[in-house]
């Protein structure tokens, strides 16, 4: 398969993974709000945010799978690749290993710092527990997601992973009808990461039985090699990790528990958002692949295009968030929730859009293993957003929080990365945002008017209402989009390639629902 119909199947897969995830964590979010309350769902989110953390120790070694299985899969190096997929999976052990060990100090050692009352203390910890365990076993297992990916079936990761989501969603709603609560919830989150690990696992070793993973094959050269590099995604991560979870963090300290759900609510939608985008995140193997091969020329036309079609994909959405968001928290939480989280809806949206842009950057550069001055820069956002959201959230509460997410993110993504990138890659600066950031802004603008237009003359009161103007408002931005962003050779590509993306599948499903001839 050719590397653009490769890259369109893993998107659209991991598209449809993600749709049907979303409807999914979008009934849920509700349900368990209402079921629970604000108060212990705050502490969720409080502890999942906190544990999220724990998951910095695979120490950035997941993105050096996904690079250097890709890499070694192109020069047909088994035993190379089984040298450095040993030295990876034991450093991922390594690290799941010591992720539980935290667990269990921050259990015990910081959860009462929080704004939790003494009633729920012993919950949280047992929670923390349990969440600690289940990271100290993802990491390891882990290693065969990153793998999946470094052969690029993204689609088939997406499967299991839906699968599991399935599988959790049921039975969490069951158990919390039936009374259980914030304990039960963690350990369905355990059992079903068990489960989707061991799958990935028999994936792998049925799809490379030459595969081997053991302490002998580690040499001091590949250590050092996926310990060079997982250490710049480590910082990219951990930082990455610091902009998008401080705003929990400091409300929780500075604020009250329940305040929390009044800023995850708009925080769940703009992470939705982001993984729109980042279900496009398919770019860092054949990146790797095309960089191998030294197609250095490809790689700067895959940015250029896949900063402008992330942007065609992102701004509908940004947009319909800052016009109607309101509507849609009311109709989705309720009139009191909208609200309070509006305008935190509104200024996450314009940080989170500003980070996407920049999204298809990050991937190239950690494709061509030039990722050192983004993780730095990362590192400094973060700093900065922890900063930011210290001081303001006394005097503005969980707007100081947003506004302090928005400022540094703002600065990093639209001018300090962009200009390394196109340095590092050899990109003139004026084309990248030329034709990768301003382009797809104009069929934006359109759209962001006829949405407000409509919602003036049309009352929308009811999801079918807000449904039917979003609907006819995204048809015209479709059409805009697709003959003022793309060239006429453009349009005929995409379209071939998203036809014979469908050509095969179909051809896929055929052959495996064929019957087996009988022997004689």
């Amino acid at each position: 398969m050719g590397i653009s119909l490769q890259i369109l199947r893993n998107i659209l897969s991991n598209w449809g993974s993600f749709g049907i995830g979303a409807v999914i964590q979008f009934m849920m979010m509700p349900f368990l709000v209402h079921r629970l309350g604000d108060m212990q769902y705050g502490i969720w989110i409080l502890i999942m945010s906190f544990t999220g953390y724990l998951g910095l120790f695979d120490f950035g070694v997941s993105g050096s799978v996904v690079k250097y299985v890709a890499e070694f899969r192109a020069k047909n190096d088994n035993a190379g690749l089984s040298r450095v997929c040993s030295a990876a999976f034991y450093m991922y052990l390594a690290g799941g290993t010591l992720a539980f060990l935290v667990s269990v100090l921050l259990a015990f050692g910081f959860v009462q710092h929080f704004k939790i009352p003494s009633e729920e203390i012993s919950t949280a910890r047992w929670v923390m527990l349990i969440v600690g365990l289940q990271i100290g076993l993802t990491l390891p297992l882990g290693f065969f997601t990153g793998y999946m990916r470094g052969m690029q079936r993204y689609d088939h990761v997406a499967g299991i992973s839906l699968a599991m989501l399935f599988i959790r969603s049921i039975i969490i709603v069951v158990l919390v009808l039936s009374g259980y609560r914030l304990i039960a919830i963690a350990l369905i989150h355990l059992v079903t990461t068990i489960g989707g690990g061991i799958m990935r696992a028999v994936y792998v070793f049925r799809a490379n039985p030459d595969l081997q993973l053991r302490p002998a094959l580690i040499t001091r050269d590949k250590l050092a090699m996926v310990g060079r590099y997982s250490f710049l995604m480590f910082l990219y991560f951990v930082a990455t990790r610091l902009i998008f979870s401080t705003g929990t963090l400091v409300i929780g300290y500075f604020l009250t528990a329940a305040a929390i759900t009044f800023y995850a609510i708009p925080q769940r939608l703009v992470d939705e958002l982001r993984v729109v985008i980042m279900s496009t995140g398919v770019l860092q193997p054949a990146v790797s692949h095309l960089n191998a091969q030294g197609r250095d020329g490809q790689v700067q036309r895959l940015l250029v295009k896949g900063t402008k079609y992330s942007m065609m994909i992102v701004l509908p959405i940004a947009v319909s968030y800052l016009m109607v968001g309101d509507i849609f928290i009311s109709l989705w939480m309720g009139p009191r929730y909208a609200a309070a989280c509006y305008g935190v809806l509104v200024i996450l949206t314009c940080a989170v859009a500003a980070n996407i842009s920049q999204f298809t950057s990050t991937q190239i550069l950690q494709g061509i293993a030039r990722h050192s001055g983004i993780s730095y820069i990362a590192v400094l956002e973060g700093v900065a957003n922890l900063a930011l959201s210290v001081a303001l959230v006394k005097p503005y509460g969980i707007i100081g929080v947003a506004v302090g997410t928005l400022v540094p993110m703002l600065i990093s993504n639209l001018i300090v990365i962009p200009w390394y990138t196109c340095r590092t890659i050899g990109l003139s600066l004026p084309r990248f945002f030329g034709e990768g950031l301003l382009r797809p802004c104009i069929p934006a603008l359109f759209f962001g008017a006829i949405l407000y237009a409509a919602r003036r003359i049309v009352p929308v009161d009811s999801w079918m209402g807000l449904i039917a103007i979003l609907a006819v408002c995204l048809v015209l931005y479709a059409v805009c989009a697709w003959y003022l962003c793309l060239s006429r050779s453009e349009r005929v590509t995409r379209w071939a390639d998203l036809s014979g993306v469908v050509r095969s599948c179909s051809l896929a499903i055929l052959v495996r629902s064929r019957p087996e001839k009988s022997l004689p």
